[in-house]
């Protein structure tokens, strides 16, 4: 621990840490031990940094800052956090990974600028803001990250978040309502949860947005009170009044418009050309790492083109991991196997079994700090823990549905809104409910013998779960409920929630959609932009990147994204509309790229349609999970909680049995809201009331 009033500022106790920061801003002596408190609050995010720990407190401003770092740059105790700056100026605590710091750190040693001994990004960091402050040194960052800085001479405090919400932030007021209220922060929200003043609500809004699409979504968290950062934002908070205040550093929006305007000024031929070198210099800014390396691998189009290029970086060994079921419609092992074959790869295939399925299960509730309804973190998290046997790090393709348009939406979304102008809504509910009428799994069998006539969209797997999608998505009476249709469970999730009023929960909604920035222009590129735009700015880090965080970093391996690369954020938005689609599938650039990667016999790989990291859970209920999801569903155990309503809850279960995909979604989201609650000691009392 180091105290102001009793260590020189030079000295910060700890070892080899960066992977998770947590803290408070206690300015009215409501923690009674600020020593203790910040210990409890760090062991909550060791699993995030378990190679060492250090700690901060300066007893003027009552600021603790504790810090849990997984050695990946720099294993010397130099790089230890908190970090205090060459000039004494600023002590900080960060996360993530700065792509660019070698090319900073030599214009700040040009320019005559002191930088640490150490050789890791953090130190690069410290000198950059001892030269820049923070509002300047941001544009120039390019990496995953979020930190905080303590700044002595401003006597204010910044807490920071990267552009596209990679590594999270969460800050809030703890109020037990006994005194003045506590500032805290941290990586994960159950660091704030575990100070001794912590005693907020649970908020049901965010119980409604798990079950009505997955995962807590916006600044909103699972506690009354406490806010998530939104990515490209800043807070400053100041020591001396303990006033807030938040702006945005970076738009996705604005970036994307100046990208727009900017343009591609070439051929196809070379727009292929300019996104390889682009991919395999983001690939090759992200190798650097003292620890092995390795690459999550699918078989898909992105996970494909990320391992070719490492290979092409000189990679060796190059490890790739995948994740397999029982269940042939879920599984991708062969196209991942056939994928490394073809490139040379030290292949590791782990398969989720039965026997450990409810395990692995808690595990995956248990492993976010908020309830995430996203049954994709189950093979997420199995993969996770196989790769880290092995490797420190490892390189995946998330952001290429996002940035270049890979999912159903992005295709069918402007038809569908097209319909919704056209066809009275009378009748396309009609139509819902005769597609309803069918289970999945008849959907199924009724489509497979006319797979060769169907439109491109139908000739896939789990075509009954795409129907019934499609059947909420024709019940939406306009542009933006088509938009929330995508991502629907319950379409009405506060229904579900005892202490929440459903005219409440609606006017909600109706706020956010009127709130929303943009609504959706009238013709098809202007449809398409709008959704990537909505993509990576909600859906990306709401649900893909915290998923892959907390189940990544559970086990200590750090992820990296190279899809999110600044430059090819740009250039993504640069591409002609009609390169980027030809209306039956999308990622045309990176199908095509992905051809010139493999042997011909494999060209088949680029042009699949997306399956999805979906897991058998209508399956798993009738199977492994059986006596697990009667247990944690049923109505006498879920009434004694006081969250959710039981016969609700239970009748999803039942119709999810019947063969309903859309059944099974809805009971695991009841499942997750009732299982994180009750791991966390949350009942119906300590839910607020809407």
């Amino acid at each position: 621990m180091l105290t102001r009033g009793s260590i020189s500022t030079g000295q910060i106790v700890g070892l080899f840490i960066m992977c998770g920061f947590t803290g408070f801003i206690d300015r009215s002596d409501r923690i009674n031990d600020p020593n203790a408190a910040l210990r409890a609050m760090s062991a909550m995010i060791a699993h995030r940094g378990p190679d060492g720990e250090g700690s901060y407190f300066e007893p003027r401003f009552g600021l603790g800052l504790a810090h849990r770092r997984l050695a990946i740059i720099d294993r010397s105790e130099a790089a230890a956090q908190p970090m205090v700056s060459p000039s004494g100026r600023w002590v900080i605590a960060y996360n993530g990974e700065i792509w660019n710091h070698q090319e900073i750190r030599q214009e700040l040693r040009a320019a005559g600028v002191q930088v640490g001994p150490s050789t890791g990004d953090t130190a690069t960091l410290a000198a950059l803001l001892d030269a820049r402050g923070v509002e300047a040194a941001l544009p120039q960052l390019d990496g995953m990250f979020a930190f905080a800085a303590l700044d002595l001479h401003e006597r204010v405090m910044w807490l920071v978040r990267d552009r596209l919400g990679v590594k999270p932030c969460f800050w809030g007021h703890a109020d037990d309502g006994r005194g003045a209220p506590v500032f805290l922060f941290g990586s994960e929200l159950r660091a704030l949860a575990a100070c001794p003043v912590f005693r907020n609500r649970v908020c049901p809004m965010a119980i409604a947005s798990v079950l009505g699409s997955l995962s807590v979504r916006g600044a909103r968290t699972i506690y009354e009170g406490v806010h998530a950062l939104r990515p490209g934002h800043a807070l400053c908070v100041d020591l001396s009044t303990g006033r807030v205040s938040e702006r945005e550093w970076f738009s996705v929006r604005a970036a994307a418009a100046a990208a727009r305007a900017q343009g591609f000024h070439g051929d196809r031929t070379e727009m292929v050309r300019a996104f390889d070198g682009l991919l395999e210099s983001a690939v090759r800014r992200r190798l650097m790492s003292d620890v092995p390396f390795g690459a999550f691998l699918s078989g898909g189009i992105d996970s494909s083109l990320v391992v070719a290029a490492m290979r092409h970086a000189g990679v060796a060994p190059l490890r790739t991991f995948t994740v397999g079921f029982e269940h042939t419609e879920y599984d991708e092992r062969a196209h991942a196997r056939a994928v490394a074959k073809a490139l040379g790869t030290d292949h590791h295939e782990v398969m989720i079994n039965d026997a450990d399925l409810v395990s692995l299960v808690e595990d995956s509730i248990g492993c976010f700090d908020a309830p995430f309804a996203d049954s994709s973190a189950i093979p997420t998290l199995a993969v996770s823990r196989f790769a880290r046997q092995s490797v420190g790090v490892v390189l995946t393709g998330d952001g290429g549905d996002e940035f270049f348009g890979g999912y159903e939406r992005h295709l069918r979304g402007f038809t569908l809104s097209r319909w919704i102008r056209s066809v009275p809504l009378f009748a396309r509910r009609r139509m819902a409910d005769a597609i309803e009428m069918l289970n999945g799994d008849t959907w199924d069998r009724t489509l497979r013998p006319m797979e060769g006539v169907l439109p491109a969209a139908l000739r896939r797997t789990q075509r009954g779960r795409l129907m019934h999608k499609a059947a909420m998505s024709l019940r939406a009476a306009d542009d933006e409920e088509l938009w929330r249709s995508f991502f629907a469970v319950w379409p009405e999730p506060a229904s579900l929630i005892q202490r929440l009023p459903s005219d409440l929960w609606s006017s909600t909604v109706a706020r956010e959609a009127r709130d929303m920035p943009r609504h959706f222009p009238a013709d098809a590129d202007g449809f398409f932009d709008e959704l990537l735009l909505r993509d990576q700015t909600n859906y990306l880090p709401d649900d893909i990147l915290t998923k892959l965080d907390r189940c990544s970093m559970e086990c200590g391996l750090e992820a990296r994204d190279p899809m999110l690369d600044t430059r090819l954020f740009d250039f993504a938005w640069r591409i002609p509309p009609a390169w980027r689609t030809d209306g039956t599938v999308g990622k045309l650039l990176l199908r095509e790229s992905l051809r010139h990667r493999l042997p011909k016999e494999l060209h088949g790989i680029a042009g699949r349609s997306k399956q999805g990291f979906g897991v058998p859970l209508r399956r798993w209920f009738a199977g492994p999970l059986a006596e697990w999801v009667d247990d944690v569903l049923s109505p006498k155990r879920l009434e004694a909680q006081g969250i959710l309503d039981g016969k609700a809850a239970h009748a999803a279960l039942v119709q999810a049995r019947a063969g309903d995909e859309g059944a099974a979604q809805r009971a695991w989201t009841a499942c997750v809201v009732s299982r994180w609650c009750e791991r966390e000691g949350v009942d119906g009392e300590r839910v607020a009331r809407g």
